[in-house]
């Protein structure tokens, strides 16, 4: 009798839902039709057919319930591009233009003493996480993993990354560009694709899985499934083709889902080699660094102390020893050396180019005001790879360095499909200037020091400012999280989450002169190490001898080389009590 009363309830119960949601559909239905038929808007229509929800709070009872964004959330668009020295972009002082990564400094918050962990993987692994690079087993590039902790390559699932937490707070999530992040066994085509983009919260990938792809013809990755460029354009190339791409999910979402917020990492692989670019950008280059990388050098730290990126008492660092002076070349070197920085610079100026083209779609979707834009010029310093460049990166690997005489026969193909050209140290230690040494190497501000923008219009009232507090790439995750108004998660799928590493940089964005808070911070990479505290950086390396940098150490080695930083000399844990930090 109870069994056959408890039906007779959930029958009469499912009878009155079931007719108040017919008629409601049958007045949707009609409604639509008529403001169809009226010349309506669509949009009310549709809104108008939506079934009704039973809870007071608008939530299913029964359906599962999607995760909503916190009101008013921003979009966050996050930017890291490849090898980029801290000199390089016209934004700070460096002899290539970058009109619109200027234009977002000028609506945003220039940071000047920003650093990554001097290598990619683990800096990739530090942004997406929150976590220092040992702590998500990224102590190297996942190509070199080895079977110790730290270093396996495997981002643990402690460490949920940005993708999955938004997109457990209500974001739509897509990835583009470079996936430096995934161990190399789980690179083919079955995976497992728990450490590709989708395993990390991204809804969407479109890229590439390396440390580098050729340009013009990429292995391009769509989601899990490997696809061809377009053979049938002659003038592909990859930057143009990923924002092609952004730009088409941008309109996807925005339109389907016009109330939720999106989170994009777009990863372009500028600089990072080859180096290729559109001919006709090579051309507009052409002759602008005949006058080699010593003067560059020179005029870019002119234009760093003019701008205000450094300290107006800022030395330049001395020569990199086994780099030739520009004036001992021969004529022919300076003519192939030249035109390997012309493509270069190419690179980096059609990247921008391509972001021109994301900022500009924000601004006419009026999506532009409460969009949190991140854009770190670079994941380490400049790459130091080949000093006298090459016309092909992967030949290094095979122990072949092609001679001058070689590599000029292809200069009048340099930065095309035909040629996967890098160019020579003495490049890319100038764009690193001020600071000594570079990509890989921990334990100087070369390998570290990279220029950061933030913009927010909505969240950010001091436009064109600087910002010259320390911060590190572990900053970023925390510095969303806030912004968007969540907290890190103590779980995710059940999984007890590791610490957040970082401090948030929110701090900054009223208050200019607001005292550091991220006040240390480990460096370690293929065994160079420093310990920065306080404004000072104690550092050592086997092949580079052991000191301890205060802010009197000159040639852009201080640790805070800005106006108005604190001038401590030799830091206080240089002496007994920090001995252990940094020998």
């Amino acid at each position: 009798m109870m069994r056959q009363g408890y039906l007779k309830r959930v029958r009469a119960r499912l009878a009155k839902d079931m007719a108040r949601v017919i008629a409601a559909g049958l007045v949707a239905s009609l409604s639509g039709q008529a403001l169809a038929q009226a010349g309506g808007d669509a949009a009310s229509a549709q809104q108008q057919q939506q079934p009704l929800r039973t809870q007071a709070d608008g939530s299913w009872r029964y359906y599962p319930n999607i995760p909503k964004a916190p009101k008013g959330a921003p979009n966050v668009l996050l930017v890291l591009t490849d090898d980029v020295g801290f000199g390089a972009s016209s934004t700070f002082g460096g002899p290539i233009p970058t009109p619109n990564f200027d234009m977002l400094a000028r609506n945003g918050l220039k940071y000047t003493q920003f650093h990554t962990t001097a290598m990619c993987s683990p800096t990739r692994a530090s942004l997406l996480t929150g976590r220092n690079h040992h702590a998500v087993g990224s102590g190297s590039i996942s190509n070199v993993s080895v079977d110790e902790p730290g270093y396996t390559s495997v981002i643990p699932d402690s460490a949920a990354t940005l993708g999955q937490v938004l997109k457990n707070n209500g974001y739509d999530t897509a990835w583009f560009g470079k996936n430096h992040n995934t161990p190399d066994w789980e690179l083919g085509p079955m995976g497992p694709f728990t450490h590709w983009p989708s395993g990390m919260g991204f809804d969407y990938f479109y890229g590439f899985n390396a440390a580098g792809t050729d340009q013009a013809n990429p292995p391009l990755l769509e989601n899990h499934i490997g696809v061809r460029r377009d053979p049938n354009d002659p003038n592909y190339i990859f930057e143009k083709d990923m924002a092609d791409h952004l730009l088409a999910w941008m309109s996807a979402q925005n339109g389907s889902n016009p109330d939720k917020p999106f989170f994009a990492y777009y990863a372009p692989g500028a600089m990072h080699g080859p180096q290729q670019a559109p001919k006709e950008w090579i051309d507009k280059f052409k002759g602008k660094f005949d006058m080699g990388w010593d003067v560059v050098r020179e005029q870019i730290l002119a234009r760093q102390k003019k701008m205000g990126v450094v300290a107006p008492d800022t030395k330049l660092a001395p020569p990199l020893p086994g780099v030739p002076a520009w004036s001992s070349l021969s004529s022919d070197q300076k003519r192939l050396y030249a035109r390997m920085m012309e493509v270069a610079a190419a690179q980096l100026a059609y990247t921008d180019d391509q972001f021109g083209r994301i900022i500009a779609r924000l601004k006419d979707t009026g999506q532009l005001d409460n969009t949190l834009i991140i854009f770190i010029q670079g994941d380490n310093g400049a790459a130091l790879h080949n000093l006298r460049g090459t016309n092909n990166v992967y030949s290094l690997f095979a122990g072949i360095e092609p001679s001058d005489e070689d590599m000029l026969k292809d200069i009048d193909r340099l930065g095309s499909e035909h040629v996967l050209s890098n160019y020579p140290v003495g490049w890319g230690y100038a764009t690193n200037t001020p600071f000594p040494w570079g990509k890989t190497v921990a334990s100087k501000l070369g390998g570290l020091r990279d220029g950061m923008v933030i913009s927010w219009p909505k969240g950010i009232a001091d436009k064109g400012g600087v910002r010259t507090q320390f911060s590190h790439v572990i900053d970023i995750a925390p510095t969303i999280y806030e912004a968007i108004g969540i907290a890190p998660p103590e779980k995710v799928n059940g999984v007890v989450q590791q610490p957040i590493d970082g401090v948030a940089l929110n701090y900054t964005f009223k208050d200019a002169k607001a005292p550091t808070r991220h006040r240390e911070q480990y460096f370690e990479m293929l065994g160079s190490r420093a310990y920065y505290k306080d404004g000072c950086l104690p550092r050592t390396d086997a092949g580079l001898g052991s000191r301890c940098e205060g802010n009197r150490s000159g040639h852009g080695e201080r640790a805070d080389p800005q106006p108005g930083g604190r001038a401590v000399g030799l830091c206080a844990i240089a002496g007994k009590r920090g001995a252990g930090l940094y020998v």
